[in-house]
């Protein structure tokens, strides 16, 4: 990492305990090291006399590093505006391959094999590489692999909205999970891969299903840059909210179901959209709308940052567990997110009760 751009942070989380009770991991794990203030000591400590520079001090440096879930809690709940997931992202691209867990050697690899953790990325078919339009949907690595009916159900809403729209033919993903991993290179070559496809369709607006692709574009992510970009990227709730609004979509009653929102990592505590997503609910008849307890930005995780479900999958099981716990007993029918990774991670573990929905899926129902 560049360790003089990060110094300031480093230097005050070691002496702050302000965000320990917030800490995602730490509170799995009930280990100091797992604490913004441990991260931050350790890396202080690294190659002093306090923490020497051996093989088995850097290795457990890098399990350390490599188990921070990127939540956002103590970024967002610090009272200096420190970047702390920041600077944990940057001392990833550092580690060195011969003390890297072996998990993330693993999926490593495969990015650098296939640009991204899986073997074949899925495309979606529908209108692709259309210029000049109103909007690029841009779908992302996860929900073309892992959940393509929260796409279907974007797309759907654009026909019913009649607008006209584009997909890119050939996705290859922003180069998030890349960065993520630390490979920061790598990283920044996809996404000016998919910035030159943008730039070429020429559309009005970028809309984006995933707040990890959102960021990226908008340049909210400092180890990758996305200046070239020339259209302006929005979240799917904004666009859903904006055709409600100009009349394009219709919301029509279709039974009533008491409803909450999750508040992700990223479109939450990284991008701030908390009213957008609650309008669009509130807007659709025969919802009843209730918060959860915590919620905003004292939202728990649900372990889908950080490429801790590639590289930790029970970590990534028992946050998302804690979250489900939060929500069981309260007589919620439908969960609402913005993110596929959370709606199909949840919906995993599921409490027999409550369902687990996009946004963009429970729209396309309700209109």
């Amino acid at each position: 990492m560049d360790r003089s751009e990060y110094e300031k942070v480093i230097k005050a989380c070691r002496f702050c305990l302000m965000c320990r009770h917030l800490c995602t991991v730490g509170n799995i794990t009930y280990a100091e090291t797992n604490t913004p203030r441990g991260q931050a000591l350790m890396l202080d400590c690294m190659g002093s006399e306090a923490l020497e520079d051996t093989a088995e001090n850097r290795r457990r440096a890098a399990e350390v590093l490599f188990s921070c879930c990127y939540c956002g809690h103590c970024q967002s709940n610090c009272v200096s505006s420190y970047r702390h997931p920041d600077a944990i992202m940057a001392a990833r691209g550092n580690v060195a391959e011969e003390d890297l867990p072996e998990t993330v050697k693993n999926v490593r690899t495969l990015i650098k094999q296939n640009g991204g953790i899986y073997e074949k990325g899925s495309q979606m078919t529908g209108k692709s590489d259309i210029l000049h339009t109103d909007v690029l949907l841009y779908i992302g690595t996860y929900a073309r692999n892992e959940a393509p009916e929260v796409a279907e159900a974007a797309i759907d809403a654009f026909e019913k909205a009649d607008i006209l729209y584009t997909l890119i033919s050939h996705e290859n993903g922003t180069g998030v999970d890349a960065y993520l991993l630390g490979l920061n290179e790598l990283a920044q070559h996809l996404l000016d891969d998919e910035i030159m496809k943008i730039n070429a369709l020429n559309p009005e607006r970028v809309v984006c299903l995933s707040p990890e692709d959102q960021r990226a574009f908008m340049g909210d992510i400092p180890g990758i840059c996305a200046a070239a970009l020339e259209t302006p990227v929005i979240s799917f709730s904004s666009m859903a909210l904006e055709l409600i609004k100009d009349g394009k979509l219709e919301p029509r009653e279709s039974g009533k179901a008491v409803v909450a929102f999750h508040d992700g990592d990223q479109g939450g505590r990284f991008l701030h959209e908390y009213d957008t997503p609650r309008e669009v609910i509130k807007a659709l008849p025969g919802v009843e709308y209730m918060d959860l307890f915590w919620s905003g930005t004292e939202a728990a995780s649900a372990g889908e940052s950080g490429a801790i479900r590639a590289i930790n999958k029970e970590l990534a099981e028992k946050i998302a567990g804690k979250r489900m716990d939060q929500i069981a007993g309260r007589g919620i029918g439908i969960l609402i997110t913005d993110s596929a990774e959370v709606k199909t991670q949840l919906n995993n573990l599921g409490n027999g009760e409550t369902q687990i929905m996009h946004i963009a899926e429970f729209l396309n129902l309700r209109i």
